[in-house]
């Protein structure tokens, strides 16, 4: 008897295990069908297949009867007549891309039948010739869509990635991927993205310098309402007091209130000072007239504002200035330093941060 009920407890268990597995792999097949486009073979027929053509009434002289609005009104209805009975297709933002490279209009006549599948699988409808609705979307997808979109001159494909795709929240090693890597940033895309008055506000010119490109990137990227999650609270920025002398090395050392060190290459920090701030965070712009490391290297401004490097005793006119200053850092020797008397309270938090760090 007790062996009959385990057996039957058994198999009835297995069964629901099965069942579970078998809707766990149906959803994950349907998601994954949501998001593929339909057999092109459909788009196909229904792009080149041949319909009745609409043709707007016209007077004894050959002018349109209607307004440009009713003859859009009244074509829209007749091919929704003439397309009735086909079947409906989804395609990607990349077929749409290519579909109306240089004639944003080459699917209008179709648009009842189309849906277009969106950074994330939304179904996007089409109504004269732009895409309808508003989703989130991450910022790196939104600068590829509006760079799709000036690649096939299609307009209404940009509007869409700047309007009305909204970026999803970003984290702090997100951010700091785009401040590293300027030249992965198309500038055009970026000039794209910025509106003309904050372009006047920040550099006052029609093309964003080369030298700001990740900045403006956030830039960018706040004006579109994005939002920067992290626990980061603070930021410290070790600039140099003068760049005469300095050795030829484009990096930046940057510090955070979690005790990261991160080096940035050709970072505009006085630009992504004002960024950062608008993404919530505290900058701090820590001037440098003198560096030490715990060896005793030192590095620091003459009179005549160069800066100088002593080693084994001997000055050189030359300073490897981020070198030093990481390696300062890693030392915590910020006390040993001349700029320690007037800077004293936001050089005492760094001291504390590495303190935490060791």
């Amino acid at each position: 008897m007790v062996r009959a009920l385990f057996r039957s407890f058994c198999a009835r268990w297995l069964s629901c295990l099965l069942s579970v597995f078998a809707m766990s792999v149906s959803s994950t097949v349907s998601a994954q069908d949501s998001c593929q486009e339909t057999d092109p073979e459909l788009f196909s027929v229904l792009t080149n297949s041949i319909v009745q053509p609409y043709i707007p009434p016209l007077d004894r002289n050959g002018n349109t009867l209607l307004s440009e609005s009713e003859i859009y009104n009244q074509k829209s209805q007749h091919y929704y007549t003439e397309y009735k009975s086909f079947e409906p297709v989804s395609i990607s933002l990349q077929r749409f891309a290519a579909v109306t490279e240089n004639n944003p209009t080459a699917l209008e006549n179709v648009e009842s039948k189309i849906t277009v599948l969106g950074p994330n699988c939304e179904k996007i409808g089409l109504y004269r010739n732009r895409l309808i609705g508003e989703f989130n979307a991450d910022f790196n997808v939104i600068l590829d869509i509006v760079e799709m979109g000036m690649r096939v001159n299609n307009e209404g494909l940009i509007l869409f990635a700047r309007n009305q795709l909204k970026p999803n929240p970003m984290s702090f090693d997100d951010l700091l991927d785009i401040l590293g890597n300027d030249l992965s940033l198309n500038r055009n895309v970026i000039n794209e993205m910025i509106e003309p008055e904050l372009r006047t506000q920040f550099f006052g010119g029609d093309n964003i310098p080369l030298n700001s490109m990740a900045e403006f990137a956030l830039l960018a990227f706040s004006a579109r309402g994005g939002k920067l999650i992290t626990d980061v609270e603070e930021i410290f920025i070790f600039a140099p007091y003068s760049s005469k002398g300095l050795m030829n090395s484009p990096n930046t050392i940057l510090l955070t209130s979690s005790g990261l060190i991160q080096t940035i290459p050709n970072f505009d920090y006085l630009t992504a000072t004002s960024m950062l701030n608008r993404l919530g965070l505290a900058v701090n712009l820590i001037t440098l007239s003198d560096v030490i490391t715990a060896s005793g290297e030192r590095c620091s401004i003459d009179q005549a504002g160069w800066w100088m490097q002593i080693i084994n005793g001997a000055k050189y006119r030359s300073c490897p200035f981020s070198d030093m200053v990481q390696m300062m850092i890693e030392d915590n020797t910020f006390h040993l330093i001349d700029d320690f008397r007037n800077q004293y309270v936001v050089i005492q938090k760094i001291r504390e941060i590495l303190d935490n760090r060791a």
